[in-house]
């Protein structure tokens, strides 16, 4: 029996970091390597840009924007080992440089330890208020922390101090009004390049905008207080196992189907022949990328005219429809993260979503989470993904994917490794993208997340640093169905909190 990791990675990508500003301070020698080295980074050529920024250093250990290049280059590449060197060496030279911190910064994010990111981006701009790196890092880590308005504000800043740095050009145009973020993120893609798969991801993101062109989605047909859906029970075949459960979905008042519930997944996702069957209108390609080998899924974006789950009903709905069958048994999937506007209740024992109004918060500001939630836990969001901070037995830790999509618990193989040993396995694991080739397991582990501890258990451990890479920080596994059917699970998608109540077998 394959165990399914059914997680997407949609249009969720790290920009291409933009070069930094050749300091009018810098010697001519300097400044003639630093622009070359940026245009080598404005290519794309990280590998080449981290090495000229490299050689810059041998011979001037005083450029922070030396530094600052050879860590975005090296981020960009991948290589955190070499990114961490170099931040660590940028700040031991200049520890009072605001850049130096803010490089700091974005390893510490890039590794998922965000209170140690948090400090260093405060630090750096009690340095200097106008670092505009540091702005970025902070509308990072608020976005992150679902502190939207918070976020946006930062990156208007980070804009505002260096409109010519790329990630900053990104991040500040993604939160634009239609049409002024097409015309921004299209600068962007014309000036400043990545690898393929980002570039692409880029273009269709570009392209779904464009086709939207402004147009409100996922409209309530009427406004609905409060509900409960009934879930239903998927099974892998009959008398097997059980799968998961789904909701029951009507598409446009002809057609149902049973879409898994995927708290790793987000919105709705079917397959091409449903898509057919209701009169999906195609808007946009979409690439899919999941867990396994066998690289991304194409598929497009589409426009449904109503969608109903329960109660709730929405217009002008736009769905993921992939052109590959593999989704198993199920039609699809649905996120939870479609019911965002509720506090969402996912009362696996009861086998019932309960939606609920959000909880006032006690002023505008998006910071304080509001007083009848303080006993949730902060999670943390990229793109459709909940990353849940979680403690590995009592010597590591790190962001773990709550996914009722994914069978069972599973850690990345560094992960696995600061916390026992990893052994071979003949287990067949499988997501959107193929199957996945090496997979082992790791030493028993017990695993606390919230107030929440999951008895020790032998766990799943495969490659996840493609998906760490795509998001821009360390996944580093997943919390599955197995562990989280036997909870109560509230989210306040608005605020990004989560708690839990065990219901016991």
């Amino acid at each position: 029996m394959p165990w399914l990791i059914a997680l997407f990675v949609l249009a969720c990508f790290a920009p291409a970091l933009s070069q930094s500003p050749v300091p009018s301070s810098a010697s001519d020698a300097t400044k003639d390597a630093l622009s070359a080295a940026n245009a080598l980074f404005k290519q794309g050529k990280f590998q080449e840009s981290a090495a000229a920024y490299v050689e810059i250093l041998k011979k001037d250990s005083s450029s922070a924007q030396a530094y600052a290049g050879a860590v975005k280059s090296y981020l960009k590449a991948d290589d955190v080992k070499a990114a961490d060197e170099n931040s660590q060496r940028a700040l031991a030279a200049l520890p009072q440089s605001a850049l130096a911190h803010a490089m700091r910064g974005d390893v510490y994010f890039r590794q998922a330890l965000m209170p140690e990111s948090e400090r260093e981006y405060r630090t750096a701009l009690k340095l200097d208020d106008k670092c505009a790196r540091a702005w970025l890092g902070i509308g990072r880590l608020n976005s992150a922390a679902s502190r939207r308005h918070s976020a946006k504000q930062s990156f208007t800043k980070a804009h505002e101090l260096e409109p010519q740095d790329g990630d900053i050009l990104y991040y500040w145009a993604q939160r634009l009004p239609y049409p002024q973020n097409v015309t921004e993120l299209e600068k962007h893609l014309a000036e400043y390049h990545s690898d393929p798969d980002k570039e692409r991801a880029e273009r269709e993101y570009i392209g779904f905008i464009k086709n939207l062109a402004g147009r409100r989605i996922w409209v309530p047909a009427r406004a609905v207080e409060q509900a409960e859906i009934k879930m239903e029970t998927l099974l892998f075949r009959p008398r097997a196992p059980q799968r998961g459960f789904g909701l029951r979905v009507r598409f446009n008042d002809q057609t149902s189907s049973s879409l898994l519930l995927d708290t790793g997944a987000s919105g709705v996702t079917i397959k091409r022949k449903l898509a057919e069957k209701i009169g999906a209108t195609r808007l946009s390609d979409l690439t899919m990328k999941g867990v396994g080998d066998s690289g991304p899924v194409s598929g497009y974006d589409a426009w449904v005219d109503k969608v109903t789950i329960g109660d709730l009903e929405f217009h002008d709905c736009v769905v993921h429809v992939s052109t590959k069958d593999n989704f198993g048994e199920e039609d699809g999937f649905i996120g939870a993260n479609i019911f965002e506007d509720y506090l969402v209740t996912l009362d696996f024992p009861a086998g019932k979503v309960r939606l609920a109004p959000l909880p006032k918060r006690s002023d505008d500001a998006d910071e304080h989470r509001p007083a009848d939630l303080q006993s949730f836990t902060q999670v943390f969001s990229f793109g459709h993904l909940l990353l849940m901070p979680t403690n590995v037995g009592d010597t590591a830790s790190g962001l773990f994917a709550l996914d009722t999509g994914a069978l069972t618990n599973s850690m990345s193989p560094a992960m696995a490794r600061q916390v026992g040993k990893v052994h071979d396995s003949n287990i067949h694991v499988r997501g959107v993208s193929g199957a996945v080739k090496d997979v082992y397991t790791a030493d028993r582990a017990l695993l606390q997340f919230s107030h929440f501890r999951q008895p020790t258990e032998e766990m799943v451990t495969f490659d996840v640093s493609p998906l760490s890479k795509t998001i821009g920080t360390e996944v580093s596994g997943f919390i599955g169905f197995t562990t989280l059917k036997k909870l109560k699970i509230m989210i306040d998608y608005r605020d990004g909190l989560v708690d839990f109540d065990y219901k016991g077998e």
